[in-house]
């Protein structure tokens, strides 16, 4: 039971996240190019979130100490959040011209 909540839980925070990010990253690219442009940010930001921040925090983790790692990972949501914040709002533009 335990570990039906912890999945529940943990999907939900998925979708929270990545819910929006779907619906949300197509409208930054045109018409012409929208697909490609989604595909290859949400990708790029898999491989590089999914791939070297992992080797990045365990580098640090061993020069450093454990909690090292924590922090790094604290300043990537800062900047995660900073970018999201500084894109842009697509309500009131055309999107064949962007």
């Amino acid at each position: 039971m335990l570990i039906a909540v912890a999945l529940s839980g943990a999907l939900l925070c998925m979708g929270i996240i990545y819910g929006p990010a779907g619906a949300y990253m197509p409208e930054l690219f045109g018409t012409n190019m929208r697909y490609s442009g989604a595909g290859f940010s949400y990708n790029l930001g898999g491989v590089l979130g999914g791939a070297a921040a992992p080797l990045i925090v365990t580098a640090l983790a061993e020069a450093y100490s454990p909690s090292v790692g924590g922090w790094f990972m604290s300043a990537m949501a800062l900047v995660s959040l900073a970018c999201v914040l500084a894109l842009p709002e697509t309500a009131e533009r055309d999107l064949d011209t962007v």
